[in-house]
């Protein structure tokens, strides 16, 4: 499901420097799945994105509900989150829909997150496989176990 809560479609729009302390404020609500997260690197990666149009958000008024960081150059995401309130509304499926009918053309996507059994997972692999993704190689990511998933074209559950 892609509809805001007023029937509306998500509007995924390219983050803007204003945009920061909007982000933020979700980047602090989702930092459960995000265990080695330093907030000022956060912030210098974002406005780098930023510039190169690699920072997508959905807002809801004032407030962010969605945040994406991703990669043209390797198809990653770097970082995704979801407002707590906002989880069953579609906004992953409406950033992935973007990026990969628009952004990354063939390219499939990867994202990293916990390996199976990780007691930090409060469910993000299930939600990946939910999604349409598919478990790829185990990683160590900044010193923490983690595996890559992979969604293809064409693979996107909505």
């Amino acid at each position: 499901m892609l509809n805001r809560k007023d029937g509306g479609i998500w509007s995924v729009a390219f983050a803007a420097e204003g945009d920061i302390p909007y982000w933020m404020a979700l980047v602090r609500l989702v930092i459960d799945g995000f265990p080695h997260l330093h907030e000022d690197e956060h912030i210098d990666a974002l406005k780098a994105r930023i510039e190169r149009s690699e920072a997508l958000i959905i807002k809801d008024e004032e407030t962010a509900v969605g945040i994406l960081l991703f990669s043209r150059k390797t198809g990653s995401i770097e970082f995704l989150g979801t407002h707590p309130l906002y989880r069953q509304k579609g906004i992953p499926q409406a950033f992935l829909k973007r990026v990969m009918g628009e952004l990354l053309g063939d390219q499939e996507i990867s994202i990293t997150t916990y390996r199976e059994g990780d007691k930090a997972d409060v469910g993000h692999r299930k939600q990946l496989r939910a999604l349409g993704f598919a478990e790829a190689e185990l990683l160590m990511e900044f010193g923490y176990p983690t595996q890559r998933f992979v969604l293809e074209k064409g693979a996107l559950n909505e």
